[in-house]
């Protein structure tokens, strides 16, 4: 089972290689939902110009709340005013994007390093605070796609190992556990 680890100041986190898998699967879902489709690509930056290029880029005459519900909660409105929040979202969300982006392409670098070996192992000298960040927006997605309610756990807990709701119910929880095992560590525990 996944455990997060810690030894001095270096992080690491021992998966399985399904555990791995399942990460990455559901890494790329929330990228390509935040509209990243080049799973090759690798941002950088340090470069001066591409940091412009993205701010010139980063602010267009209109920028609307996304439909999709998983994109709503990762990317919520700031105010109620839907003028003032359309001004907002426009100046703040393709930087918010291009963040949560970077943090799961991260993310998934270590997974594909992990897979690329084909076998359990562990991701060494990992960044806690992104991984924190990344699980985070993992848990919110499928929150939003299972409609979580303080009474999922009960559900969770009568479905029949055939109902495939019921490993997608797993993942979640699963997802909350590893949350809470880097959030201990990070606070000394």
């Amino acid at each position: 089972m996944s455990a997060f680890s810690r030894n001095g100041g270096i992080y690491a986190l021992a998966l399985s290689l399904d555990e791995a898998h399942i990460l990455i699967n559901l890494v790329e879902q929330l990228l390509e939902l935040l509209g990243e489709g080049d799973f090759n690509h690798h941002y950088d930056d340090s470069d001066p110009f591409a940091q412009l290029m993205s701010q010139l880029k980063a602010a267009p005459e209109e920028v609307t709340a996304p439909e999709d519900p998983v994109l709503l909660r990762l990317l919520p409105n700031a105010y109620a005013d839907p003028e003032a929040a359309a001004d907002f979202r426009r100046y703040t969300e393709p930087t918010l994007r291009g963040k949560k982006k970077r943090i799961l392409a991260e993310v998934r670098s270590g997974l594909e390093v992990l897979v690329d070996e084909d076998h359990a192992g562990i991701i060494e000298d990992l960044n806690p605070e992104n991984w924190l960040l990344a699980i985070n927006d993992l848990r919110l997605a499928l929150s939003v796609r299972l409609e979580i309610t303080p009474e999922s756990f009960d559900l969770f807990e009568t479905l029949t190992e055939e109902d495939p709701q019921k490993s997608l119910y797993a993942v979640y929880f699963w997802l909350g556990w590893m949350q809470e095992n880097l959030l201990t560590l990070l606070a000394g525990g």
